[in-house]
């Protein structure tokens, strides 16, 4: 009786973390919710985690068939490139067609230099999380990892000052 009471506790406290993991919705404010997965740029894994008390992260979530996407690219690095010591920029696929993106990149002369993660760990539960059901949508996180700002769509002018105003302040 006392084994199956016990599996029976263990399965429900299991659960009710799965379900509030799965129920959890961030914003501004939040604390950003860590996540792994492969950067195909630096061939290794990376945590989110990792950059906190280091770096700021630009987070951006982005798919292949995205059309206004593939205008983002090309600014965030250039944002990389500028705050090198301050700001690390990563970009999450939301889909699978690495090999249609690495097409479609050549084409457009695109070589984005950022971190580009295709496998993150979960990747559902974090679109889920991070609420992504479009693309593109950005996230820019301070140093102690809260999110300090969201917005969705190619907004360049809107990311310069967003990122500007959280380094330079």
């Amino acid at each position: 009786m006392k084994k199956k009471l016990r599996i029976f506790f263990t399965c429900l406290l299991m659960f009710s973390s799965c379900f509030q993991l799965m129920s959890q919705k961030i914003d501004v404010g939040s604390k950003a919710v860590d996540f792994t997965g492969y950067d195909v740029k630096s061939k290794k894994r990376i945590k989110l985690s990792q950059y906190k008390n280091k770096k700021n992260v630009l987070l951006n979530f982005t798919a292949t068939y995205c059309g206004p996407c593939w205008k983002t690219y090309p600014h965030m690095d250039k944002l990389q490139q500028k705050y090198p010591s301050d700001l690390k920029v990563i970009s999450v696929h939301g889909d699978e067609k690495k090999d249609t993106w690495y097409k479609i990149a050549k084409r457009l002369k695109i070589d984005f230099k950022s971190a580009t993660i295709w496998n993150v760990d979960e990747k559902e539960k974090i679109k889920k999380i991070y609420d992504i059901d479009q693309y593109p949508v950005f996230f820019l996180i301070d140093k102690k990892g809260i999110i300090v700002d969201r917005w969705v769509g190619n907004k360049k002018k809107y990311m310069d000052y967003s990122v500007k105003y959280l380094i330079e302040p």
